[in-house]
């Protein structure tokens, strides 16, 4: 009877988990075919600024605004600091490809900080910004080098690399990163900017850039964040739930039932000449 009972409580658990992975599943798919579809479309965009062909590229950035409009109207749920990270980029990039006066580099740059963006949420392959390695640390190091050879010029250079390599990268690390990660990276990097006025030979400046390197290195190169799926832990969690108690109502079924035969022993003893 109890292993009867096991296995309809299981049964029942499955049926009443299901529909809603199922739900979930269709949701989660549907929404990742929207970012894909806006991963594209960004991608496009940074072709034809790379190209000049800005008329083409505002009218692209329009379709891009109609595309996350529904993103916005879907069960997605975006945070109000990403909803705000992506419209300020957003706003960026097509200020830039109508900005007449604006440097052909600059608004390259505005399309790459959008393209590593919208990519975060495009779960279909690795994400571009971790391709982005080298165009951070190898400035570092230079300015490293720099210090060394007391060549504030050099130092002045590659400081503006990295800043610049930085500031197209940083509003994807904003969305993507842990809080904790984002918040130490972002602060170092506005601590070297107050140290462009020091002198090379200040000790802040070498230690600040090896901090720097080492948190550089670690946003590549480190630990993993936690990928558990909370709606997988809670099927887990309801399963099993459903399990321990069919089998507590089991021993407890079991342990009345022993006790049940040992009154009954006693009761025929008692009864016997």
């Amino acid at each position: 009877m109890a292993e009867r009972l096991l296995n309809i409580i299981v049964i029942l658990s499955f049926l009443i988990v299901w529909p809603v992975q199922t739900g979930n599943a269709e949701v989660a798919e549907r929404e990742n075919n929207i970012w894909r579809e806006l991963n594209q479309t960004s991608d496009t965009i940074l072709r034809y600024v790379k190209e000049g062909h800005y008329e083409e590229a505002k009218k692209l950035l329009e379709h891009f605004s109609d595309q996350f409009l529904e993103i916005r109207a879907s069960e997605h749920r975006l945070s109000m600091r990403e909803l705000q990270t992506i419209t300020a980029v957003y706003n960026e990039a097509l200020e830039a490809v109508v900005s007449v006066s604006l440097a052909h580099d600059d608004r390259v740059e505005k399309a790459w900080k959008l393209r590593l963006l919208v990519d975060v949420y495009d779960a279909s392959y690795k994400e571009l910004w971790q391709n982005t390695k080298n165009s951070l640390v190898s400035p570092v190091k230079n300015m490293q080098k720099a210090v060394e050879e007391e060549n504030s010029r050099k130092f002045q250079d590659e400081m503006n690399i990295f800043m610049k390599n930085y500031e197209m990268v940083r509003p994807a690390w904003s969305v993507r990163l842990p809080v904790e990660t984002y918040q130490k990276v972002d602060s170092q990097v506005k601590f070297l900017q107050q140290l462009r006025g020091k002198k090379l030979d200040d000790p802040d400046i070498t230690r600040h850039l090896d901090t720097l390197e080492t948190q550089l290195i670690f946003i590549y190169d480190g630990g993993e964040e936690d990928s558990s799926d909370p709606s997988l832990i809670w099927v887990m969690l309801t399963i099993g739930g459903a399990i321990v108690m069919a089998l507590s109502y089991a021993g407890w079924k079991k342990y009345w039932g022993e006790k049940e035969k040992e009154r009954e022993m006693k009761r025929r003893k008692r009864r016997s000449p």
